[in-house]
Order: structure tokens, then sequence, then C-alpha cells
């Protein structure tokens, strides 16, 4: 059962709560058309009680044009669409916005039963019924379904091709095992504008070969130097918790990686909003099961790993029907540009259905820009307070005041890549067009009801009067006013009858 009361007084309260670690399920209907249940009810429901203007509000919110009714405890009470409220609207005489909405809900809703077939839900769909409610056997609702793809939801952010960029500052073990290093580098993350921050959790006695005691015997000087690092600046289990209570101090969303099954365990249990797979782990079948179970957002890096093992994980997690974005990501310290590939985040998008992002490891921030400018929805870039600390990491890291520059730039280039809507003219660009660009303008006097002549217009600037672009509309008109040389041609000259002075009346002071 999803559904569950609340502690406090409002048990859509405790389903936000509760769900937001398990919110989204998928499962396949007819002709394999993709069935999206989505157990994070919050956005679709409203209290019985509440008046039809919050009910609008949360309709216009949740981008579905529909809301559902319940009572105190859950129960399905009715449905609000734009189409119920236009008709509940035009049969009021006195119509009052601030009624229960109940007054104008349909009160028989398409609903499905907890635990029906993909089959049964899709075949509930049709035109009008884009949303449908999950019912428990008492008749709570449980979850929402819908068809189609839907956003990412990491915490609070909600991952689409219309959000921000979450922009996450990898910590990772740049916090040299302590934890008020730990601490202070959250802290300054958030200074620096970071929306997350993530950080590494590994069980040694679980991940290596031989445990803890014994992990770097027999290895080459590689993985023991690594191995050594990581055993020398890891946090263990409670002291990691200890950080990310701080984290939820500081009102900041932080996600972990998990190298082993232990690790995911513990966080799952802890509550984090989602889960990081390093590129490692891509191939692990296992912990990306494990992973993939808890129901939590994944963040999959993609480094060290070809297309065809990316899909075997991508068909894994959409198995679980687990929310999913994948991260470009060159697994070299530092990343030589020649191979950072960033145009592979179409194929990304593609083979995973999904958001995508990047993952960088080169020096500079410049990269994430670009990538930024290709689509990318999640920049990660490592953090740390000193590049010259000891680590595999801090060399490729960003400080705080380069991260900071990082994240100003992203939202400024954010504003300048705008939509693909027609074009308009800026304000900034008509004030220069005035200036700069040229006008039709008449070359000689021309009286009331003459014909308007090829040599009685030339182009001139400004641009104050008609543009250029109209002459052939112009020449061969009867001019239905008086034009003096060297007076400009207006949009008015091009209608019939020609556009005149009008009489206005101001009925406020103005100036």
């Amino acid at each position: 059962m999803f559904w569950a009361e609340s502690s406090g007084s409002s048990p859509l309260g405790g389903v936000c709560d509760r769900f937001r670690r398990g919110r989204i399920e998928f499962v396949r209907g007819p002709g394999s058309s993709l069935v999206i249940i989505d157990r994070f009810v919050t956005p679709y429901v409203v209290f019985a009680e509440d008046s039809i203007l919050s009910a609008l509000a949360k309709i216009g919110a949740n981008r579905a044009r529909v809301i559902f009714c319940v009572d105190e405890h859950g129960h399905l009470q009715g449905s609000l669409s734009d189409g119920d409220f236009r008709r509940w609207l035009l049969a009021s005489e006195h119509p009052d916005l601030h009624v229960s909405v109940l007054t104008a809900a349909h009160r028989t809703v398409t609903t499905a039963r907890e635990g029906a077939s993909a089959s049964t839900i899709a075949a509930l769909f049709r035109p009008g019924v884009e949303r449908i409610p999950i019912v428990d056997e008492r008749h709570r609702i449980v979850a929402i379904a819908a068809q189609g793809r839907q956003p990412v939801v990491l915490g609070r952010h909600q991952i689409d091709d219309d959000s921000p960029v979450v922009v996450i500052a990898e910590i990772g073990n740049n916090h040299q095992g302590s934890v008020s290093l730990a601490k202070q580098l959250v802290d300054l993350a958030i200074e620096s504008g970071a929306d997350v921050v993530k950080f590494q959790l590994r069980d040694m006695d679980a991940l290596y070969r031989g445990g803890a005691q014994d992990r770097s015997a027999g290895e080459d000087l590689g993985p023991q130097y690594t191995m050594n690092l990581l055993a020398k600046y890891s946090l263990e289990g409670p002291r990691m918790i200890e950080v990310l209570d701080h984290c939820r101090d500081r009102d900041i969303d932080a996600i972990v990686t998990p190298w082993d099954l232990p690790s995911a365990r513990m966080l799952a249990d802890y509550g984090v909003p989602g889960f990081k797979v390093a590129s490692a782990d891509v191939t692990n079948h296992g912990l990306l099961s494990a992973l993939a179970s808890y129901h939590l957002p994944l963040l999959v890096s993609t480094g060290m790993s070809t297309e065809g093992e990316i899909a075997e994980a991508i068909e894994i997690i959409h198995g679980f029907g687990t929310p999913l974005a994948l991260l470009q990501c060159q697994s070299t310290y530092p990343a030589p540009f020649k191979d950072i590939n960033l145009r592979y985040m179409d194929r990304l998008a593609t083979l995973g259905d999904c958001p995508v992002g990047y993952s960088g490891h080169e020096r500079g921030w410049h990269i994430p820009l670009a990538a930024v400018a290709r689509g990318a929805k999640i920049i990660e870039k490592h953090f740390t307070i000193d590049k010259s600390l000891e680590g595999n990491d801090h060399q490729v890291s960003l400080l705080p005041g380069e991260f900071a520059s990082m994240v100003g730039r992203i939202r400024e280039l954010e504003q300048a890549l705008g939509s693909d809507a027609p074009r308009v003219v800026s304000t900034g660009e008509m004030m220069n067009r005035v200036n700069l660009a040229k006008s039709l303008v008449s070359a000689q006097d021309i009286a009331e009801g003459d014909t308007i002549t090829a040599d009685a217009v030339i182009v001139r600037s400004p641009g104050r009067g008609l543009q250029p672009n109209h002459l052939s509309a112009l020449i061969g008109r009867t001019a239905r006013r008086p034009i003096a040389s060297g007076d400009f041609f207006y949009p008015g000259d091009l209608t019939t009858p020609a556009s005149g002075p009008r009489q206005y009346q101001f009925r406020r002071p103005w100036g």
C-alpha cells in the first residue's frame, strides 16, 4: 500500500515526505505504450474543503490541467478540470471562487485499482482523461497514472527539457576524511551557487577483494595507491550521516555514490533523495539492480563504458521503473579535451529516453558551458578547498571562486539560450532600429490624391518611418494626405483609408 497517514495534521504532507523516495514506476501497456505511475500525489491533490481558487492555482502549477479532491483521510471525492471549471462558471449566476472545490467538481471519476495491470490502466485513457488516480480498497488515492515520459525529480529539483540546469558540487572524498572539512565544503558549495552536493560512501570490507585488512595485497602500484587513499580519506557510515544531517540543516539536497550494497542500504534507510552511479559500476548489474529497487532517481555516469554496456544498464534500470538521467563522462584525470565528446549526449538522450547531463574531470570550467549549450540539464564538477591536497580528485576540482564563476556563467547562458519561438524584435533592438535602420522618404512634395511613383520615393536613415521592404506595396498607391519632400512614409500610408490623428482624453495626470 502506498498511502501513509501523516503523524501531523495533513495526510498529504505525509504522502509527500514518504514517497519522495520512490515516486515513479514505469509499466508497459498495449502496443508497448509507456504507463507511468507517480506515487508523489501532492501536486495533483487538494482537500475537498479547499477553495476553487486554490484548486485553480494547483491546476496551473501541475501542468496536468486537472486536480483531484480528497477528504482528510485521502478518500477520493471528485475531480476538477479546466472544462469542469468553465461549465460551473457558465452555470453560476454569481460565481464565488472562494466556495468549496466540490461545488464545481465532477463527482464521477475514472479510477484504477491498486495493483491493476498495465493493459487495464492503459485502456482507461481517452481524450479528456489523461491522468488516472490509482486507489486502494478504501478508495484512497495512492498514485497518479499518466502516459509518456515524466521529469526526473531529485529532491526539490525537477529535471526536464524546460527546467533550469541542476549544478552538482562533487565533494566526493575531497574532505580528506574530516567531518569538519566536509561540512565546510558543503557551506562553501552553497555560497558558490551549487544546487546539490555529492559524496561517496564505501564499505571497505564489502568492496575490496580480501576485505579492508588485505585490500592492496597482490595489486600493482596504481590500485594499491588508490585503495590506500580511499582507506585514509573515506568517511564511514555514521560520520557520513553526520555530514548529511548538516546538509539538511543547511537546506541543500545531498546525494551519494554508494560503491557497494551495504552503503546503498544505509543511504536508502537514511532517505537520500537520489543516488549517483559511478562510471565504474555501469557493468555492476547486481549493484544497479539493488539501487534501482529503491526507486530513487539514479544519475548514471557513463565513462569507461561501451555503448552496449550502457544499453544493458539502461534496460536494468527501466525494468525497475526507476527515474533515470545519464551523464556523459570521460573517466580520465584530467580528461583530455579531444576525448570528451559532448555530442554523445545526444545519443545518450535517445538511448535512455531521459534527461542528460555532463560530469566533468577536465581542468577549468568552460567545457560545462558548452555542455549546457548542447542541452545538458545536469552539470557535475569536483569541488575542493585546495588543489594541492593529497588525493586523486583535487587537481581536477574547482575552487569555490571558480565554481561560483561557472554557476554564474551557466545561469547567463540559460537566459541566452532562449527558445525556438518565432523571433521578435527586443526593446533594445527597436531603439537601435530607429537610430540605425532606414525608412522610405518622400523625394518630392506629394499632394493628397496623387499617385505615389517610384521616383517619388527614396531610402534614407533614420528608421522612424515605413521600412524599405514595403516599397513595392507603397508604389502605385494614392496619397491620402499631403506629404512634403523629405517626410517619412508611415504604415498608415498603406491603409485605405489612411490612418490619421485621433482624439484622446486623459482622465488621469500624466507626465
